[in-house]
């Protein structure tokens, strides 16, 4: 297991930021991560003072690290990773600039693929609300922000605070730039805000062939009243989040301890705070019978008849990673 410490002391200025951005929670979403784990990457391989072997040996800590962490919680980052550092194991007989070629190669092209796809997906999510005019959207997602800016008419959009990880507020300026009417409202009153809403949306992290999504916490309860008020929910999500490994039986996706001590009691006075247990997770699975259908760059599709469309991807998957 990669230490947090030692990763970190692999990279420098503000690539330092943007490590401590995802471990620390300032900034939330999958795509995001991906993202920034590649401007870390790239940071590395554009530095002029490392050697072939030193430079591959921070690219294998820095992206180990995270495989282990946040890709084990999320497998698209597990997935992009992997895309982004193909045949890094074999880089250390090349010079520098031809690794710094190549991981531009990769970490950018990567990135123009996703990006693709994550406009393909959010346009049709966008043209199924050409007939709404009040939707719910939860828990902060880059896609699912990209949705609600790509929307074709101005709509009222309920968002509800996502207290244990402040994931509503950076919905909030894309939806306003947006031109949308914004409700802010806190999660606890997100059952009453739903009567007004014709659909709910949310992202995802990992994705099941059974139609299973694994998003933040707080989704499980959108889930039970979207089901009890009868109001469609949807995961607007790219391919690159299926994980394919629960049909060989691995079904272990860890479910991201997290301590909410210093979110909850920030100005609790420091005797009663050392007394309290502020351990939780953040991450929960939410089952395909309370989810009206998964929207990817392959259209929308029924949660329940999710199968074909994961396996095929993953198949597409290994077939790149053996080129």
């Amino acid at each position: 297991m990669i230490e947090k410490a030692y990763a970190r002391s692999m990279l420098e200025g503000e690539a330092v930021d943007l490590f401590d951005d995802i471990t620390l929670s300032r900034v939330l979403g999958a795509s995001k991560h991906t993202e920034l784990i590649g401007r870390m990457l790239l940071s590395i391989a554009d530095r002029t003072d490392l050697s072939s072997a030193e430079m591959v040996q921070r690219l294998k800590t820095v992206s180990g690290f995270f495989k282990e962490t946040r890709g084990q919680n999320s497998r698209a980052i597990y997935n992009a990773i992997n895309i982004m550092t193909a045949g890094l194991g074999q880089m250390e007989q090349m010079a520098p600039e031809a690794i710094r070629a190549e991981l531009h190669r990769t970490v950018e092209g990567y990135q123009t693929g996703a990006d693709a796809n994550t406009r393909q997906a959010v346009a049709y999510a966008a043209s199924l609300c050409e007939s709404m005019d009040a939707i719910m959207i939860f828990d902060y997602s880059s896609t699912v922000d990209a949705f609600v800016r790509a929307l074709g008419h101005k709509m009222t959009v309920y968002i509800p605070e996502s207290r244990a990880l402040n994931g509503g507020k950076p919905f909030v300026k894309g939806a306003l730039e947006a031109g949308h009417d914004v409700h802010f409202i806190p999660d606890t009153t997100m059952m009453e805000a739903l009567r007004s809403c014709q659909a709910a949306f949310m992202g995802a992290e990992t994705l099941y062939p059974d139609g299973s999504v694994f998003n933040t916490i707080g989704s499980d309860i959108l889930a039970v009243v979207c089901r009890e008020l009868r109001v469609p929910l949807y995961a607007i999500s790219p391919l690159i989040k299926v994980d394919t490994r629960p049909v060989g039986g691995y079904v272990r996706l860890a479910p991201m301890p997290y301590d909410y001590g210093q979110r909850l009691a920030a100005d609790w006075d420091s005797e009663t705070r050392d007394a309290v247990d502020f351990r939780g997770i953040k991450l929960v699975k939410i089952p395909p019978q309370l989810i009206s259908g998964i929207i990817s760059e392959a259209g929308i599709i029924p949660a329940g008849s999710f199968f074909d469309t994961a396996m095929g991807y993953g198949r597409s998957l290994e077939k790149e990673a053996s080129l």
